[in-house]
């Protein structure tokens, strides 16, 4: 997936003002990260290559940026004490 609809797609997904959006392609999928704007909560979303061939790309990801939206909108879990987020993985069936 290329940026500019990844950024279209976090639009139409409507995450909270305080919440930004990124995507970090991995060897095996993407990485979804959703963190509040101080940075003391998020949430991380492996999206797997297995799932978006199954799904469809764009499906996929849509998916996935719902989840996080649902986890954004309930509250983020806060940044681990080692720095990292909290990881959640999204695999084809």
């Amino acid at each position: 997936m290329d940026f500019e609809t990844f950024g279209h797609q976090v639009t139409l997904a409507d995450f909270p003002p305080d919440v930004r959006v990124t995507a970090h392609p991995e060897g095996h999928g993407w990485t979804l990260r959703a963190v509040n704007t101080d940075g003391t909560a998020g949430l991380e979303l492996l999206l797997t290559d297995g799932a978006a061939d199954m799904y469809g790309e764009g499906p996929a990801f849509s998916a996935a940026l719902a989840r996080l939206r649902q986890a954004a909108v309930a509250g983020l879990p806060p940044v681990q004490p080692d720095g990292t987020l909290r990881h959640l993985v999204f695999v084809r069936d």
